[in-house]
């Protein structure tokens, strides 16, 4: 009897250690997408993720790292999938698997600028957050001006200053922080849309979990279904 029970035992544990297989996340640490706030993660693709794990059934970890630090994991395997801006680099050591929402890309400055062309964009002095990918022809473009800064708030600030004539960002993400500062998207130039970027849910080539990649592009395509994807972006953008 001892010996049929432990014979199950050996059967089982397996099955059940590989049912609790941890994906683990990387959140790129840009307000209000994933940031800490009173010692708790929150934000749109941290929330995101909880849905995720919610419908999935999936145990999954999340990690907040710099934007630039959590490509160089997903590269190399450390996390399983991210969600953020397909790039050409992104697409050298992951595979897309739902496109889960649209942002435009702008560049803007103050409210005398007016940008009519992306030609118009080599002769301003222009600041962006570090690492952050939005484009191809833009990332190999010599003759662009850009200083990289640590984050969106900085952008604004060294163009309050006079330090730039323009910034380069998620229109919603320009706008969110503008807010927090007290400011408005209205008060700038005519902002020049510089591109539609989506962002996927990207998983690393190196992963060792890929069995669960359509668990989560099956509970991924319910939640966007569901507009649970829309509900949680408002939440963030009124």
């Amino acid at each position: 009897m001892k010996a049929i029970i432990f014979l199950l035992c050996f059967i089982l544990i397996p099955s059940l250690s590989y049912s609790k297989d941890t994906l683990k996340a990387g959140l790129f640490n840009i307000v209000p997408y994933a940031y800490v706030e009173k010692g708790k993660v929150s934000g749109i693709t941290y929330d995101i993720i909880q849905s995720l794990q919610e419908k999935s059934e999936l145990t999954i970890e999340t990690t907040l790292l710099p934007y630039k630090r959590m490509l160089t994991h997903l590269e190399s395997g450390e996390i399983d999938f991210g969600i953020f801006f397909l790039s050409d680099y992104s697409e050298s050591f992951s595979t897309k698997l739902v496109p889960m929402y649209d942002l435009e890309t702008i560049v803007i400055g103050k409210k005398e600028l007016r940008i009519l062309s992306y030609d118009d964009l080599s002769k301003l002095d222009l600041a962006t957050p570090l690492g952050v990918n939005y484009n191809a022809k833009l990332d190999k473009d010599k003759q662009l001006n850009i200083t990289l800064v640590r984050d969106y708030k900085n952008a604004i600030l060294m163009l309050e200053h006079g330090n730039i004539d323009a910034l380069i960002g998620p229109k919603k993400i320009i706008e969110y922080q503008l807010k927090l500062l007290g400011r408005n998207i209205k008060d700038l130039g005519s902002p020049y849309v510089l591109i539609t970027n989506t962002a996927w849910i990207q998983f690393s080539n190196k992963s060792k979990q890929r069995e669960h990649t359509q668990t989560l592009i099956n509970a991924a395509k319910e939640l966007l279904n569901e507009n649970k994807i829309s509900e949680i972006i408002h939440k963030y953008y009124p």
